[in-house]
């Protein structure tokens, strides 16, 4: 693994942190041995599949305990499922804080879940590491406690619109997504990066969650014989829609999907590899799920959890994890809340060895991943792209 560093300022530890409360509450969630963190994910319903993101995650943090902890003491992860519902996500926050009475929180998918949270965990005032969910929303306007530590969907929607252009000769550009905040967070920046290159989506449609059927979406595509389509849907309604535009003979114009689906997964859910092979998606990473430079990652979260089937998901958070342990190890043995917000707002740079951009972490702003790579098929075979046709 490489070697962590961060950047850490004796002047910002002093500093009068924004949220400073009483000394109960700075250490609260702390005990000599153990930093309790809670850890939020849809671990059942429809959306259970983004739970290996914190998997991933919390395999780190066995990892971490294993070697002896940060400063003797172990992170330790207080579980508990949002199923990937706004109503159950807020309980099961105010469960964490109130109740677990948690150090910190960390983790999150579902972008609509965690920006119904946004209000209570801003007030409660306790880090929060978003390190899956990707709406811009979560983290700005500047939030002092709360932190991005994946692209979001803006850095996100720039990548996808730059990798669609970056094919020769696209010109016409078609747009479908869902209605909520968490595909708009992809599909506005897209939108905002092709204008600014002189191209105009001709087509924008909507598929709602939920829906079976994408006929009367592939229809109206088919009339307008895109180059290239921009998919911000989510993984079960990505299926349906590449399944459509296969069976309307649609099925050689590229999709550009978001971090939302992978190409694993969505293969596994179609079943048909005809129907993927032109599908491209976000893909966060320096290497292929099988290559050489994941391979410890792989290993790691095999270690503590064998019968893990891994996908791109079960990656995804370790990178923040690393940077929470970076500015742990900074802060040093008096640890509080306050300081450890001081120190996260230090990371500079920080290498992860996983994401294919650093994490930078400012006092100003606290969105650290500002890009993305690309994975496809090329050849049959899963590959990592910085443009079309050029590998990482």
């Amino acid at each position: 693994m490489n070697k962590l560093t961060t950047f850490l300022t004796a002047a910002t530890l002093v500093a009068a942190p924004a949220f400073a409360q009483d000394d109960a509450w700075e250490t609260q969630g702390l005990s000599d041995g153990a930093i309790t963190i809670g850890v939020m994910g849809p671990f059942s319903g429809n959306a259970s599949s983004y739970s290996k993101a914190l998997i991933g995650m919390m395999a780190y943090y066995d990892k971490v305990n294993e070697e002896g902890g940060v400063h003797g003491r172990n992170l330790v992860a207080v579980q508990e499922d949002t199923a990937c519902d706004s109503a159950k996500g807020l309980a099961a926050a105010k469960k964490l804080i109130s109740q677990d009475e948690v150090f910190m929180l960390q983790g999150n998918s579902c972008s609509g879940v965690a920006l119904a949270l946004r209000p209570t965990i801003e007030e409660a005032g306790l880090p929060w590491i978003v390190a899956h969910a990707v709406s811009d929303s979560i983290s700005d306007p500047l939030a002092g406690n709360i932190f991005h530590g994946v692209p979001t969907g803006s850095a996100n929607g720039h990548a996808m619109a730059a990798f669609v252009l970056s094919k020769p000769d696209t010109k016409n550009v078609a747009i479908i997504e869902h209605s909520n905040d968490w595909a708009h967070s992809y599909s506005n920046p897209a939108r905002d990066y092709l204008r600014e290159q002189g191209v105009e989506p001709t087509a924008e449609l909507t598929m709602e969650r939920g829906q079976t059927d994408a006929t009367a979406q592939v229809l109206k595509l088919r009339q307008n014989k895109p180059d290239f389509i921009i998919a911000a849907l989510y993984e079960a309604e990505t299926a349906i829609f590449l399944r459509d535009l296969k069976k309307y003979g649609m099925g050689d114009i590229p999709v550009m999907g978001t971090a939302g689906t992978d190409l694993e997964n969505t293969l596994k859910r179609t079943g048909d590899f005809e129907t993927v092979q032109n599908y491209y998606v976000i893909h966060s990473y320096v290497d292929n799920l099988d290559g050489e430079k994941m391979k410890p990652w792989a290993d790691m979260i095999h270690e503590y959890y064998p019968d893990e089937e891994l996908s791109t998901f079960s990656f995804v958070s370790i990178g923040s994890a690393e940077a929470l342990v970076s500015a742990l190890e900074a802060v040093g043995p008096d640890l509080t809340r306050s300081k450890l917000i001081a120190a996260l707002e230090e990371v500079r740079d920080f290498d992860t060895g996983i994401l294919s951009d650093p994490i930078t972490w400012t006092p100003e702003d606290h969105q650290g991943v500002k890009g993305s790579a690309v994975a496809g098929f090329v050849d049959g075979e899963p590959t990592v792209l910085k443009a079309w046709g050029q590998a990482y």
